[in-house]
């Protein structure tokens, strides 16, 4: 069986136990996306592309072998010999008699027509002996191709896990923002009993009721946006991860699960030589720097032997003849006295802009890092200080519902504390998801690509 076969039937296992269990945490959502990548499966044929590009350079270093083959019938011979005719002397071994001969032969005169139609048959071998270079360059410029196409291929997913986490916990908060609403929506319904039946008793006007039925009103809007807002946050999580669309999808992790920033904190600018950004620039100052020495090689000389075997006939003759021959070959391009110095200038110049590019890029790189910090270390201080708005509006509406129950405040008072109860623990439930961004966007930026992968 084929890995594309196996592939496919691991990822229909895959989507029908998604199915069945409608849930999913974020390890194998990561998996999930990234088999999911046109991006990255065109970048794995790239990669098997080079890779055969690779062997392909190797053969070089080998004989070349070339056969040719040639037939031809022309209208007229190509070479013609015309015979006077005559009379000949007779040679009798002695070249002073020639010219006082007593004995002739008649020749009659004619025409004689010669490769009119001729076939040939050549096979040759040569073996590069000195090419300047050039084969071990290109053997190098195909290696290099192979450790390119993987770095794109690392980079790709690095990016995908990235925003597959993204969206993973924008997902989560709203999950837990639905439990927040769900938790109001009982508080109301309860009030709601309250205040009516208090109002049937004639305990209180009917102005309480309409306050309670306004908010339970609100908080509907309030869940139909929330809704709508997941339903759009999963369409584009399902189609990152490569499943149906499932409005029910419940993601299994919980934005609680954290560490303080020191935990993530890498000290240092080691971390450049591991980004794929950073690789990916150093293979094109690598195969500029290559293209110098495969330029240069184009001007040295070359020098080959081999064998050559060819087979002649001449078919209105029915004459023919084989042969064997071997050969040095030689080559020395004379071009390059008024051109090599402005090839290897123009390749050097476009090592330089490579280089320049590396080092800007690094810098950006080390700029990038720095806003994740400062991001990371944000996130991290809205949390601690949300934590303790949120202690405040519990006990502001501890105090309140214990007032309400003793008469002492109204109702708008107890639904005033609730709503702040409401809005702190969203603030909070976005500063976690937010500061659980951060966390990936940092990995992402120095380079820890295994603590993202996880």
């Amino acid at each position: 069986m084929t890995d594309k076969a196996l592939l496919t039937i691991s990822l229909v296992l895959l989507t029908g136990a998604l199915a069945a269990q409608n849930s999913l945490g974020l390890k194998e959502a990561k998996a999930r996306a990234v088999d999911n990548q046109i991006e990255i499966k065109n970048l794995d044929l790239e990669l098997e592309a080079a890779e055969i590009q690779k062997r392909k350079a190797k053969s070089f270093v080998y004989p070349q072998v070339r056969f040719d083959g040639f037939l031809m019938h022309a209208i007229d011979p190509l070479l013609e010999m015309n015979n006077p005719g005559g009379n000949l002397p007779v040679y009798d071994g002695n070249p002073a008699t020639l010219p006082t001969a007593t004995s002739f032969a008649f020749l009659p005169s004619g025409n004689i027509g010669l490769l009119q139609k001729a076939g040939l048959a050549n096979l040759s071998a040569t073996q590069p002996i000195y090419t300047g270079g050039k084969i071990k360059i290109s053997n190098e410029l195909a290696a290099l191709g192979v450790n390119i196409r993987k770095e794109q291929k690392n980079k790709a997913t690095y990016d995908v896990l990235l925003k597959t986490e993204e969206q993973y916990w924008q997902i989560v908060a709203l999950q837990e923002k639905q439990q927040t609403i769900d938790e109001y929506r009982k508080l109301l319904d309860r009030l709601y009993k309250q205040v009516n039946d208090a109002y049937a008793a004639g305990l209180i006007i009917r102005n309480d009721v309409y306050k309670v039925e306004l908010e339970q009103s609100q908080l509907d809007l309030n869940e139909s946006q929330l809704q709508n807002g997941k339903s759009l946050a999963l369409r584009q999580f399902c189609n990152t991860i490569g499943v149906p669309y499932q409005p029910d999808l419940l993601l299994q992790d919980t934005i609680g699960n954290y560490q303080a920033p020191a935990h993530y904190l890498t000290p240092d600018n080691s971390y450049l030589g591991q980004l794929s950004e950073v690789k990916l620039l150093e293979g094109s100052v690598k195969a500029n720097e290559l293209q110098i020495g495969l330029k240069a090689a184009e001007y040295k000389p070359t020098v080959g032997v081999g064998a050559n075997a060819f087979y002649l006939t001449q078919l209105e003759e029915n004459t023919s003849g084989a042969n064997v021959l071997g050969f040095v070959s030689v080559g020395v391009p004379l071009t390059h006295l008024w051109t090599e110095k402005f090839d290897l200038e123009e390749q050097r110049v476009r090592k330089e802009i490579a280089q320049n590019t590396l080092t800007d890029t690094e810098e950006l790189l080390v700029l990038r890092k720095e806003k994740s910090w400062t991001d990371l270390r944000e996130t991290y201080q809205r949390i601690q200080i949300m934590e303790e708005r949120i202690e405040q509006a519990n006990e502001n509406l501890r105090v309140n519902q214990a007032s309400y129950d003793s008469g002492v405040v109204t109702l708008s008072d107890l639904l005033e504390a609730k709503a702040l109860q409401v809005e702190a623990r969203n603030e909070l439930v976005d500063a976690k998801s937010k500061y659980k961004t951060a966390i990936a966007a940092y990995l992402h930026s120095t380079g820890d690509y295994e603590r993202l992968r996880h």
